[in-house]
């Protein structure tokens, strides 16, 4: 599935491309698409329910997908930080982000597996 699309029932190559993990930089990406879509249903959108729909799914998605990015990108300098702070001497707890990046890819791969959607 394109990362700027709405969930569908996927096909198989589609599958497996949105299994992938991604960047945040292909979060941000995912965002601007979605925001440039919703952006040119905008003035055209009608009283139908199912543009309406199809335009809130959209922005809901790209908050996602924001989300999504801004966790990474501070994440990535939670580790960047405990790593420096390491090799300065100056870190006397024993952190283990790690640790603490598995048990978080648990759950959101336990919410993610019951839902059945892909983001």
């Amino acid at each position: 599935m394109p990362h700027d699309s709405s969930p569908h029932a996927p096909t198989s190559t589609e599958a497996a491309a949105a299994a992938a993990p991604r960047t945040a930089a292909e979060h941000y990406a995912a965002a601007e698409a979605l925001f440039a879509r919703a952006r040119h249903m905008y003035p055209d959108l009608s009283s139908r329910a199912a543009e309406q729909d199809e335009y809130r799914r959209c922005m809901d998605w790209a908050g996602m997908h924001l989300r999504l990015a801004e966790a990474l990108t501070s994440g990535a300098g939670l580790v960047a930080t405990n790593l420096r702070l390491k090799a300065d001497g100056l870190l006397r707890l024993d952190v283990h982000v790690g640790s603490v990046a598995y048990q978080w890819n648990a759950l959101l791969g336990d919410v993610h597996g019951k839902s059945g959607r892909t983001a």
